[in-house]
C-alpha cells in the first residue's frame, strides 16, 4: 500500500476512533457503560442517528447544534475527533506498515481520551493508566527500536521522577503537587518511549505546562492555588517523544559533540 494512501485512511479510520473517545471521556468519569445505550444528546436524550454521528462534518453541518433539541455542542466533539485522526495519521506515517504503527495508534488513542479526562476532572483514571502499561509492557517485548530494559528504565525513571516530586510537593510547596496519577500515565509512557524519550516527555511536559501556568495566571484564568492538569502536558510531550525523541536527542547531543 502507497503511504499516501495509507496515511489517508488511518486519518479517516482516526476520526471515527475520536468519536468513541468522547464517548469513553464523557461516560467513564461518571461510571456510565461506554457501549450502552447508544450514542445520544446529553440534553434530550434523544438517540442520534449515522447522520448526527459523522466526525466533524456533522457538528459543521448542525451548526453545532442537537437537531433535535438545539441544544449546544461543544466544540470538544470535533477537536477530539480532528486530534485523533491527525495523530493516527503521524502515527502511520512516522512508522508505516508495521507492529510499531500498530502500538502507536492504541498509544495516542490512551493520551487523548486521558489528556481529555483530566481537563475536565482533573483525574487520570486507574482504569485507562494500568491498561497503558499493560499494553506497553507487552509491546515492547515484540517491538522497538532499543532494548528491552531500555524502555523498562524509562518507565521507572519517569514515574520514580514525578513520584520523588510528589513525595516533595507537601514539603517544599506546603500543598499537593503532583498526583499518583500523573505518575501511573508517566510510567506507561516511559515504557512506551523509553529511557532518551522519558527525558524529553518531561521536560517538554514541564516547558509547556510552565507556558501555560504563566498565561492562564496574566489573563486571570488560573487562580493563586489553582490547580493546573499535568496530563495533557505529559501527553504532548509523549507525543513528540515517541514520533522524534531519537532525533531530538540526537541533535541535542551534536550540540555539545
Amino acid at each position: 500500500m502507497q503511504t499516501g494512501l495509507f496515511v489517508f485512511l488511518l486519518v479517516i479510520y482516526g476520526l471515527t476512533i475520536g468519536s468513541f473517545l468522547n464517548v469513553v471521556a464523557l461516560r467513564l468519569p461518571a461510571g456510565e457503560s461506554i457501549v450502552y445505550p447508544p450514542s445520544r444528546c446529553p440534553r434530550c436524550h434523544t438517540r442520534l442517528r449515522s447522520a448526527d454521528l459523522v466526525p466533524i462534518f456533522s457538528w459543521l453541518f448542525l451548526r453545532s447544534k442537537c437537531r433535535y433539541c438545539q441544544a449546544s455542542i461543544h466544540w470538544q466533539y470535533p477537536v477530539v475527533e480532528a486530534v485523533t485522526g491527525i495523530l493516527w495519521g503521524m502515527v502511520g506515517w512516522r512508522y508505516g506498515w508495521s507492529g510499531e504503527t500498530v502500538f502507536g495508534l492504541v498509544f495516542v488513542s490512551f493520551l487523548v481520551v486521558l489528556s481529555v479526562i483530566d481537563l475536565h476532572e482533573l483525574i487520570l483514571p486507574d482504569v485507562l493508566t494500568y491498561p497503558l502499561l499493560g499494553v506497553a509492557l507487552i509491546a515492547r517485548a515484540f517491538t522497538g527500536g532499543h532494548a528491552w530494559w531500555n524502555y523498562l528504565a524509562g518507565g521507572a525513571l519517569g514515574a520514580g521522577i514525578l513520584l520523588l516530586l510528589a513525595w516533595l510537593s507537601p514539603y517544599l510547596f506546603g500543598k499537593e503537587g503532583m498526583g499518583l496519577g500523573d505518575v501511573k500515565l508517566m510510567a506507561g509512557i516511559g515504557m512506551a518511549v523509553g529511557l532518551a524519550g522519558s527525558l524529553v516527555t518531561l521536560f517538554i511536559a514541564s516547558f509547556s505546562g510552565l507556558l501555560a501556568g504563566l498565561f492562564l495566571r496574566w489573563t486571570n484564568q488560573l487562580r493563586e492555588g489553582g490547580h493546573l492538569p499535568f496530563g495533557p502536558f505529559l501527553s504532548l510531550g509523549a507525543v513528540i517523544a515517541y514520533l522524534w525523541g531519537d532525533p531530538l536527542v540526537q541533535w541535542y547531543a551534536n550540540l555539545f559533540v
